[in-house]
């Protein structure tokens, strides 16, 4: 018996995703711009991918890791889980996130220089998030994409086991129904 298609919320069948978000991946580990090239401003601190990375002897077995990644408007990466703790900062953009497993804290923008509460994000539920919104994951399962106009930029923190992928495609990680 044949299985049904399943599509993503990009229109893509679940098989056309992962392939697509596989090319994603290879280009983030290269270090990558991902999507559409455009010329890099000569005042950005660094390009895309891995910023700097150690095993730090407090935590034996770990990789202290530094991302910064792109997505241009439309991109997204289909559901997906990260080993580990992570902290996520939108740099730039509009950013939909949502969360399919693990545990997961948002913090938003300071507003007027007063820090907001964390708060616990429903799993299955999309969150949107802008400019200063921060992340704290823990072993995430989860489903993201570009949801505004311009390119979003996330500066990701990752305390991970050495030697892991940073991201993994999953069929196990199915987005809840609506």
């Amino acid at each position: 018996m044949q299985r049904p298609t399943v599509r993503s919320p990009f229109g893509l069948s679940r098989r056309a995703a992962l392939g697509r978000t596989g090319a994603v991946v290879a280009a983030l580990g290269l270090g990558g711009r991902v999507g559409r090239a455009v010329a890099q401003d000569a005042t950005r601190a660094a390009p895309n991918g891995v910023l700097g990375l150690g095993q730090p002897t407090s935590a034996p077995g770990m990789e202290l890791v530094l991302r910064r990644t792109t997505f241009a408007p439309g991109e997204g990466l289909a559901p997906h889980s990260h080993p580990g703790s992570i902290v996520i900062v939108v740099d730039t953009g509009t950013w939909g996130y949502t969360p399919l497993g693990g545990s997961v804290r948002l913090t938003r923008a300071a507003v007027g220089g007063t820090p907001t509460p964390a708060e616990e994000v429903p799993m299955g539920t999309e969150v949107i998030l802008t400019a200063g919104d921060a992340l704290f994951l823990e072993d995430p399962q989860d489903e993201i994409r570009n949801a505004g106009e311009d390119d979003v930029v996330l500066l990701i923190a990752a305390l991970m086991p050495a030697g892991e992928p940073f991201t993994t495609f999953t069929e196990d990680v199915a987005t809840p129904s609506s």
